[in-house]
């Protein structure tokens, strides 16, 4: 069984050696030595001041050690310059790796730092350097989201803000609601690899891996609850545009759960009473009206029935009056002069 010390310190670099070593060693193949140096006290310091630090980072090394259930582990501090210690305690413990980072601090990002260099020119055993890259695709600095619903404001890829986010993941199947109001943004659904240990692998089969939404537009997407490893899908929204933000609002609802809609009655419409639609419905109701179709064989008689016995009866009266008009000259008015009809039918 391999024998690792591991210096570490409350920084995130550091923590990339624990996490790396974790990933690559089971219990059955390695222990683990963890190291914690105090470097702004000296030799020469009291004693009292050396054990209040010892006991101090006594707490932080049995908080870390809790990582490591199932494996073997020894706690170890100190006060001083971190090379010398990290090199002691290498020989003293019978140390067959050591696993540190470059450095430290921020600043220094393509170097090896002093102490880093120290001990690989001083450690009894080999030294093994994590690289930055480590675990770093997993490592997610976008905007996070724990809610079911709410609104997002991504910035451009230029931007000094973030340009992306991550929507929950939940465990069952599910809606996603999406919204845009101003620019345009791509929804990434990607699956987890435990070979890569990265979120590379594509969805469930009838599921969007991808897909461009604009402003104005709405989406509902249908995610099927999936995990390997337990670790669920990954829903990822990225604005592509390099200087204008992208606005949208989310809302997550499981499959099934919306309920169906009233359908709404329309309300019973007021018959328009003005002076135009009247004159306009009777328009359309005479044209609905159609004059029968006259026999192309009909012969209209010379006189109709009617008017035939009409004349007759007409006749009959002229002849009377005539007869009573002839009276009158004879008797009443030797004159002869007309004194008119007793009364006059006009046909048209």
């Amino acid at each position: 069984m391999k024998k690792i010390l591991l210096p570490l310190e409350e920084t995130d670099r550091s923590l990339k050696t624990l996490q790396y070593a974790l990933s690559n060693y089971k219990p059955d193949e390695a222990e683990f030595v963890l190291l914690m140096v105090d470097e702004k006290l000296s030799f020469s310091v009291k004693s009292e001041a050396e054990a209040e630090a010892l006991r101090v980072l006594g707490e932080k090394l049995s908080a870390l050690s809790a990582a490591f259930e199932g494996y073997r582990v020894m706690l170890a501090s100190a006060v001083g310059k971190a090379g010398l210690r990290i090199t002691r305690c290498a020989r003293e413990t019978g140390a067959d790796l050591i696993i540190m980072s470059k450095s430290s601090k921020e600043d220094m990002r393509n170097s090896v730092g002093t102490t880093t260099e120290y001990v690989i020119n001083n450690a009894p055993c080999a030294v093994l350097i994590v690289s930055e890259a480590i675990n770093s695709r997993s490592e997610y600095r976008g905007l996070v989201y724990k809610t079911s619903k709410g609104t997002v404001n991504l910035r451009g890829q230029l931007g000094d803000k973030q340009s992306e986010c991550l929507l929950p993941s939940v465990n069952q199947d599910c809606i996603y609601h999406i919204d845009v109001t101003v620019g345009k943004i791509r929804f990434f659904h990607t699956a987890y690899n435990p070979d890569t240990r990265n979120w590379d692998l594509p969805p469930l089969p009838g599921q969007e891996v991808t897909m461009d939404i604009l402003a104005g537009e709405s989406k509902n997407i249908l995610v099927k609850a999936d995990s390997t490893d337990g670790k669920a899908d990954r829903i990822r929204i990225v604005n592509r545009d390099m200087k204008k933000e992208a606005v949208f609002s989310f809302r997550i609802s499981a499959v099934g759960s919306e309920p169906v809609p009233a359908v709404e009655e329309e309300p019973e419409k007021k018959p328009d009473i003005s002076k135009e639609a009247i004159e306009k419905r009777a328009t359309i109701e005479m044209e609905k009206v159609h004059e029968p179709a006259i026999p192309e064989d009909f012969e209209a008689p010379e006189i109709p029935t009617f008017m035939a016995d009409g004349k007759a009866m007409v006749e009959e009266i002229e002849a009377e009056q005539n007869n009573a008009e002839q009276n009158n000259a004879d008797n009443d008015d030797p004159s002869g002069q007309d004194t008119g009809a007793l009364f006059t039918v006009e046909f048209k």
